[in-house]
């Protein structure tokens, strides 16, 4: 398994996204609402590929697929 840089995943979440119609609606209205939660779902999107329904944990404060 090879390991990613921080550029290469950001890179790779983004592809994914922006190849999925919901995932890139929820990753825009993250970037609007709260940026922050948005660059956790890209990690989260790009460390779990394939994630199908991703939902945020309040009380862990984190995304669980």
């Amino acid at each position: 398994m090879k390991l990613y840089n921080r550029k290469d995943r950001k890179t790779k979440g983004l592809d994914i996204i922006n190849s999925h119609f919901g995932k890139k609606r929820v990753y825009e209205s993250y970037l609007k609402e709260n940026p922050v939660v948005a660059e956790k779902y890209l990690r989260f999107v790009a460390s779990h590929t394939n994630a199908i329904y991703i939902t945020w944990d309040r009380e862990h404060q984190c995304f669980k697929g």
